[in-house]
């Protein structure tokens, strides 16, 4: 509780309000140039609503009043005004306060007024914090906002309407012709690309369309093609960097009109990769496994029928005849290397090639029913 003449001084001040408003709206002024944006009048009626709560707290006639704070921290955020800048004048207007007390009070009641000084400072740091939370509200209402926004002109790009593409693509900073990509990625992480890149982040899905410079030379940066490296999970020209994580890239296109079909692409060059594992796909790197994620249901059937009698064994079973036939694929059909990379004996591996030829009515020297194999095998490694 205050002093009783702290409390007698705070209701003399009290009665003091607007003209003590206008002298402290003017040294605010005078002491951040920040604020000038702020209109003098707003300035002065928020200087009035937060002495006459200050004065009426510290007279012990009502609580520390914070709405008021927020709703000017509010104000002044959406009007651009920095932080640090609003800080500065609530410091300005705590010492302008303290200055008040001191002038309007008479020798027997200064003596009392370091007696009550920490309750002023107090004050200013609850003030200082309503300030600070408030900004931060703000501004993650405005990133929501802006993500929206974004998220609203990147879905216009997908559409058919051509001339809401080009105004879209226009606002989210991308030319209507170029050199463009769209990347799909599986990752919690957001990878670094090069050039002017859009993104939209989807429930288990990051998209990006990537707008890069044109080059001295057309296949400088993007071949159309990925080297093997690619296909196994290195970096890619256009992912030098990459998080862990399942990405597809399209094929390069020319029209920002074509990102929809591009995006169809780039997601069949994701399905591409199996689940589970990191690896980066072009559209046109894996063939057979991109055909696979095309058409899923297809495939899945046909797989199943071929492979039937082999998924029905026990699983240590299954596990072995068909990891020994990825490794003789991967092999190039050498039973020599597929034995080294099993650490098994090659005639252990031509006994289990046979167990799969006699369980499917396929056999591995034949090209086409190996390839029916292979097909079979991609779509158990690329399917869920």
């Amino acid at each position: 509780m205050a002093h009783p003449d702290f409390a007698a001084l705070s209701r003399h001040l009290l009665g003091r309000v607007d003209e003590l408003a206008g002298e402290l709206a003017r040294r605010i002024r005078a002491a951040e140039a920040e604020l000038a944006v702020v209109p003098p009048e707003d300035l002065t009626a928020v200087c009035v609503r937060h002495l006459r709560g200050i004065y009426t707290h510290l007279a012990g006639e009502g609580p520390m009043e914070l709405d008021t704070v927020r709703d000017n921290a509010r104000r002044r955020a959406l009007q651009g005004v920095p932080l640090a800048a609003l800080l500065h004048s609530y410091r300005v207007g705590t010492l302008f306060i303290w200055e008040s007390f001191v002038t309007a009070a008479d020798e027997r009641v200064r003596a009392v007024l370091l007696e009550s000084v920490s309750e002023l400072w107090l004050g200013l740091e609850d003030y200082s914090e309503a300030v600070r939370s408030t900004y931060h509200e703000v501004e993650a209402e405005r990133e929501l906002r802006a993500r929206r926004d974004r998220d609203l002109l990147f879905d216009a790009l997908l559409g058919a309407d051509h001339a809401r593409i080009l105004e879209s693509a226009d606002a989210l900073g991308l030319p209507q012709r170029g050199r463009f990509h769209v990347l799909a990625a599986e990752t919690a992480a957001q990878p670094r690309l090069p050039g002017h890149t859009v993104w939209r982040e989807l429930p288990g899905e990051r998209l990006a369309v990537v707008s890069l410079p044109s080059p001295s030379s057309p296949s400088a940066l993007l071949p159309a093609s990925s080297s093997p490296s690619a296909l196994s999970g290195a970096s890619d020209p256009l992912l030098a960097d990459p998080p862990p994580g399942r990405f597809g890239i399209s094929p390069p296109y020319t029209q920002i009109s074509q990102t929809a079909s591009a995006l169809r692409l780039a997601r069949l060059a994701l399905a591409a990769v199996p689940p589970g594992e990191d690896g980066i796909s072009r559209y046109g790197d894996r063939p057979v496994a991109t055909l696979v994620a095309s058409s899923p249901e297809t495939a899945g059937d046909l797989a199943r029928r071929l492979l039937g009698p082999v998924l029905g064994l026990p699983r240590e079973d299954r596990d072995t005849l068909l990891g020994t036939a990825h490794a003789w694929f991967a092999a190039g059909g050498s039973t020599a290397r597929t034995a080294g990379a099993l650490f098994c004996h090659r005639n252990t591996v031509r006994y289990r090639l046979a167990r799969l030829e006699s369980l499917t009515g396929r056999r591995f020297e034949d090209p086409r029913e190996a390839a029916e194999l292979f097909v079979a095998l991609e779509t158990l490694r690329v399917l869920p």
